[in-house]
């Protein structure tokens, strides 16, 4: 039977009734052992519907369920990459999508392009509050060429494109698109503008998807093989186009802005073409996942309408914040959320203290650096002395120094004063000498090789939102630098490393006098954090 088929096969291929599609094979193919196949003519049957009766006719020999040849439509999990594949957000990798690239998770991804230059692909199942022209627009992109329509002008990567996506035929359509499988082709946004201006198109017919995912050769092949990162499928348009017509139904006409987080994570169609190809076990225990709240509220922050900035006027900008100014970030009251930029990309900004080194501008773009204090990590350092004694590295930003510093809070071992936080920075040279003398023990510094950065106006911004506030320098103060210098001490465990949060609550307790006051509780901020922790900090 195989030998039959292979000749059926390359009889057809010779005749042209098959097309040739040039496609990746992945080392797990598993070629069919069963199988019936009747050809018919290339214009009502290519190589994938073929493909697809080949794999329904194995499900068929294997299943005491009937097979249902009626049916034109199919979908089903497959090893190959090729133009056309669905890329299916994976939900098994050991770093997912929490804390990196929400958008990825649970996406549902059709590659227009793969070849030996590179692969593209857009995502399917992200319909935005945004709107051009008036067509509704989808986030088709992993952060690249959308101009920063959702992510900003400071983030955006590479001028913006836009693909619309149809199932149009005749000759000004077949003219001005590319086909992706049969019955789902995309053209540029000029040209689905032309389709409906001719009187050929209307504006419904188009998805229009802004962005796309890109994969040098051989890396998409890697994410799939080595990470888990995505499940592979094979879906006729009548399939695909069902899908994207039951989100678009489901969604508020453009013009309302009504639409919700849950219309736009698109998980819905995920989950139903997780089932198509036998994955519904999976799709249901990794419902209410990190990585579901997180794309959630990655949702929120750059597809649904924005909010107006929190900036107070420039009359009422609190004081300009200067060197050795000590901050505490915290969760807004209003929101419970901490502010948009730790839970999404920066998560080892929550419950953080911080100390300013350095104010290089002044006016609201003015950039400052600052050090975390309360991140102590698995990485250790030796000194070379007697004993040798070894200092926990503490992550204290995400931007490296190109000169390392050394913080204390003992004044007889002088340095350079930050303002009147009463901590002191000497350069590697002076600690050396220090230490060689014996006029300081090596848990007497805290290292520094890195920091993170922020605008005055950010700073101002989320003071205002109480996403943010500031230590009053003092008595208080002074007394809390032997608590965070003691977290740098190497006690041996390395299993239980401090998460920093205990002297972050002590500091939000300082000016508050006797009575305790409670800090606002953001479950997904705690957990968004132990993750990072988990992965980056423990070693």
């Amino acid at each position: 039977m195989k030998q039959a088929l292979l000749l059926l096969v390359c009889t057809a291929h010779t005749l042209g009734m098959i097309p040739s599609i040039p496609f990746h094979r992945l080392s797990s193919q598993r070629v069919p052992s069963r199988v019936q196949v009747v050809l018919r003519g290339a214009d009502e049957m290519d190589w994938r519907e073929m493909r697809a009766r080949l794999v329904a006719q194995e499900r068929a020999s294997n299943s005491s369920t009937p097979l249902t040849s009626d049916s034109n439509s199919y979908v089903y999990e497959t090893p190959l990459i090729e133009q056309g594949t669905i890329l299916l957000g994976g939900t098994k990798m050991d770093f997912g999508f929490a804390l990196r690239q929400q958008f990825f998770h649970k996406s549902v991804m059709l590659l227009l392009q793969h070849d030996d230059t590179f692969t593209k692909g857009i995502i399917l199942n992200r319909p935005s509050a945004l709107e051009v022209d008036g067509w509704r627009v989808w986030c088709g992109h992993g952060q690249v060429a959308e101009g920063g329509m959702f992510v900003g002008d400071d983030k955006k990567m590479g001028d913006l494109e836009i693909n619309a996506l149809h199932s149009l035929t005749g000759f000004l359509a077949d003219k001005m698109s590319i086909p992706v499988i049969k019955g789902v082709s995309y053209m540029t946004l000029e040209g689905a503008r032309a389709l409906v201006k001719a009187g050929v198109a209307e504006k419904s017919d188009f998805w229009i998807c802004v962005g796309y995912s890109g994969w040098a050769p051989g890396q998409l092949q890697m994410e799939v093989e080595k990470r888990d990162s995505w499940y592979l499928a094979s879906a006729d348009s009548g399939t695909l186009l069902k899908e994207l017509l039951r989100e678009a139904r489901e969604l508020p006409p453009p013009g309302d802005s009504a639409i919700s987080i849950d219309q736009c994570c698109g998980i819905d169609t995920w989950s139903n073409l997780m089932r198509g190809i036998g994955r519904e076990a999976d799709a249901l225990q990794s419902k209410g996942t990190l990585e579901d709240k997180m794309l959630e509220q990655w949702v929120r922050v750059h597809l649904l309408p924005k909010k107006p900035s929190q900036l107070p006027p420039a009359a009422m900008l609190p004081p300009k914040i200067e060197l050795g100014t000590v901050l505490s970030t915290m969760v807004s009251p209003e929101s419970s959320l901490p502010a948009d930029r730790v839970l999404i990309h920066e998560q080892f900004l929550h419950k953080a203290l911080l100390l300013v080194l350095s104010a290089q501008e002044d006016g609201p773009d003015g950039k400052l650096s600052a050090c975390i204090l309360n991140r102590p990590t698995a990485n250790r350092m030796r000194f070379n002395l007697p004993g040798s004694p070894q200092h926990r590295i503490p992550f204290c930003g995400n931007l490296a120094l190109s000169n390392e510093v050394w913080l204390h809070h003992r004044p007889e071992l002088g340095g350079v004063a930050l303002g009147d936080s009463g901590v002191r920075i000497l350069s590697s040279v002076e600690v050396v000498k220090k230490l060689k003398t014996d006029e300081a023990t090596a848990h007497d510094f805290f290292y520094v090789s890195s920091v993170v950065q922020f605008t005055q106006s950010e700073v101002a911004g989320m003071l205002e939102a109480q996403e943010m506030s500031r230590i009053t320098p003092g008595e208080e103060l002074s007394g809390l630098w032997p608590r965070v210098w003691s977290l740098m001490k190497d006690d041996g465990d390395k299993k239980n490393l401090n998460d920093g949060t205990g002297v972050w609550w002590l500091a939000s307790q300082f000016g508050k006098g006797e009575q305790l006051a409670g800090a606002v509780v953001s479950d997904i901020a705690d957990e968004a954090l132990a993750e990072w922790l988990k992965f980056f900090a423990s070693g």
